[in-house]
């Protein structure tokens, strides 16, 4: 069966989420597109694929936590600082 196409209105819909956060979350490398002249298509499995991932806004939120989290941590260390038990 073929992979259908759909256009950037109708990804917004199936990814229940904003133009924006579709924009960023493209610009992230988080979700595939591709352009057909000046207008974005989406496969409607690469959705559903990212979807079923789990990497919501939520979860690229903790992620940066914990990168911040931890180049800190290893700033402090480096300075001698030690961790709170």
């Amino acid at each position: 069966m073929m992979n259908e196409v759909i256009n950037f209105e109708e990804a917004v819909e199936v990814l229940k989420t904003s133009k924006p956060t579709l924009y960023r979350w493209m610009a992230d490398g988080r979700v595939k597109g591709f352009k057909v002249g000046r207008a974005w298509r989406f496969y409607r499995d690469d959705l559903q694929h990212f979807l079923e991932s789990g990497d919501t806004e939520q979860q690229a939120h903790l992620r940066s936590l914990r990168q911040a989290i931890a180049f800190y941590s290893g700033r402090l260390r480096a300075r001698g600082v030690k961790e709170a038990t």
